[in-house]
């Protein structure tokens, strides 16, 4: 009887390629007519979204929207402060050899810097940095042999696969919408000056054909009370949320990727009962990036051999991702803030915000060794001038370690940060406390490369023991198996363990003896 193949169809995602790009994105920021003249510059902020990402050959479209927000003060004004929104798309590639718009793209964008000057009275120019992380990948059904069949005595080596089947993707956005009513004894709402916005994932459950996703955006408003001279007010808000995405073919057993970041952000103000503006309308984007995927397990043939038929192997190799999993872990970060020498001193602290970036990351056994920065922004006032609003920025680096239990240094990580919170207190006119909760979330993946055997021939000679000894000692050397052993003896694990009294395949240790037996075989 022929050598039959037992065969099974995987489907994996490989990689194709990847590079990184690093893009200039300048341009002028003008003050709208409804706004003041800018004497100048308290703080400049910036936000990325990719708003398309297309494969095509040999690269990655990939376009965005560069978000800004100017802080001033101006002379020629009431107010304490002024805000100017603005925003930039751009435009550009990320090459990767090899790609053909069929396959698929995983692209991170990051804003790195933002440099700015004061033109004019009426002009801001701005220079950003934007970093782009693009990967190809393209879906493969690959052959593989599970078992075979057609030889009396063979030996079979094998081994269970686990890979990651990505079943469904989705990339979307939801709209949170929530209304603020201030206490009796706050004062009115002149004018909402800032409006950071951050989205935490509370609970996510995946049941037949759609996925429910749970958070919080948590808001950050600076404003200006209706009483100019009582100077800027903060407000720390809570905008809890449910989003349902419909995905078809997904069930609870599956697992999942989610990435959530706040686009824009949207205030209006309205009055109450009495008349009085003390009611904060808030509606921010929610963007929403998640891949669905499901644990596969298949047999794999690796190995095989008949003590007594010479066979012909053909091995072929196939690469694929196996999904460790996903982490998360919390830091809690305390650092003084030092106003720089040539800076005015602080009589009262309106605003710190911040954002962390990792610099540098090790790969050890088990852990994640981390390095990285938190860009820190504090805005003030101080007595020394009329126009007192002032900033100033301090990067805090940190080190920070993530127990993960089974990661080794081949297998490969994505760090996403997240300031969760903070909370501030000052000190003194020239320090100001800092503590920052700062949340970790890291997905592990391995690549894997397994030689599995792809065909099998039967050779017409036969084999030939006539010249072994009828008992050999073997001493275990490192790099040894048992199978190794039994096929290069034409012999079979079972009968060098029952013939050694092994146990456990694993009990063997380097230089431990091993008594191999001669097999008859006779044919009647």
């Amino acid at each position: 009887m022929a050598v039959e193949l037992i065969k099974d169809i995987i489907k994996v995602d490989q990689l194709v390629g990847e590079n990184t790009l690093q893009a200039m994105i300048e341009g002028d920021i003008l003050a709208p007519d409804t706004k003041p003249d800018i004497t100048r510059i308290v703080a400049v902020e910036g936000g990325i979204q990719l708003t398309k990402q297309e494969t095509q050959e040999d690269k990655i479209a990939v376009e965005g929207n560069l978000r800004f927000k100017v802080l001033y003060v101006s002379d020629k004004g009431d107010e304490p402060l002024y805000s100017i929104d603005s925003s930039t798309e751009f435009k550009d590639h990320i090459a990767i050899q090899g790609l053909t718009s069929q396959m698929k793209n995983q692209v991170k964008a990051e804003l790195e810097h933002i440099d700015f000057n004061l033109n004019n009275e009426r002009k801001v120019g701005i220079k950003a940095v934007i970093n782009l992380e693009g990967k190809g990948l393209e879906a493969k059904s690959i052959s593989i042999t599970q078992d075979l069949e057609g030889i009396e005595d063979i030996e079979i080596l094998s081994e269970t696969l686990q890979y990651t089947d990505v079943v469904g993707t989705n990339i979307s956005h939801t709209l949170v919408k929530e209304t603020f009513q201030l206490e009796e004894n706050q004062e009115e709402i002149r004018e909402v000056l800032q409006c950071h916005g951050i989205v935490l994932e509370k609970e996510t459950k995946i049941t037949d054909g759609k996925m429910i996703i749970g958070g919080d955006v948590l808001l950050d408003v600076l404003y200006i009370g209706e009483d100019v001279e009582m100077g800027i007010k903060r407000m720390k808000q809570e905008m809890p949320f449910t989003y349902f995405i419909e995905m078809p073919g997904i069930y609870s057993d599956m697992t999942y990727r989610l990435k959530m970041n706040v686009g824009d952000i949207y205030t209006d103000i309205k009055e109450d009962l009495d008349g009085e503006r003390k009611i904060l309308e808030v509606e921010a984007i929610v963007n929403v990036d998640v891949n669905i995927m499901e644990l596969q397990e298949r047999q794999i043939l690796l190995d095989a051999y008949s003590p007594n038929q010479p066979l012909a192997l053909t091995k072929e190799k196939i690469q694929f991702k196996e999904r460790i999993g996903v982490y998360s872990s919390q830091v809690l970060l305390r650092e003084n803030l030092d106003i720089p020498s040539n800076s005015p001193p602080m009589v009262e602290v309106f605003s710190v915000t911040g954002r962390a970036v990792v610099t540098d990351y090790n790969i050890l056994d088990n852990k994640i060794m981390l390095e990285g920065i938190l860009e820190t922004t504090a805005i003030y006032n101080s007595e020394a001038e009329a126009q007192s609003i002032y900033s100033y920025m301090q990067e805090i680096p940190f080190r920070h370690h993530i127990e993960i239990e089974g990661l080794r240094g081949e297998m490969e990580v994505d760090i996403q940060l997240l300031v969760q919170d903070l909370d501030y207190n000052k000190i003194n006119e020239e320090q100001i406390e800092l503590r920052v909760n700062l949340g970790s979330i890291c997905e592990v993946n391995c690549n894997k490369y397994i030689d599995f055997v792809s065909n099998v021939e039967e050779l017409l000679e036969e084999v030939d023991l006539v010249k072994r000894p009828s008992l050999t000692v073997y001493f275990f050397q490192e790099g040894d198996s048992l199978w190794k052993i039994a096929k290069r003896y034409h012999t079979t694990v079972q009968e060098i363990m029952e013939g050694n009294e092994i146990q456990d395949p694993g009990d063997v240790k380097v230089g431990d003896q091993i008594m191999i037996e001669k097999v008859y075989n006779f044919n009647f």
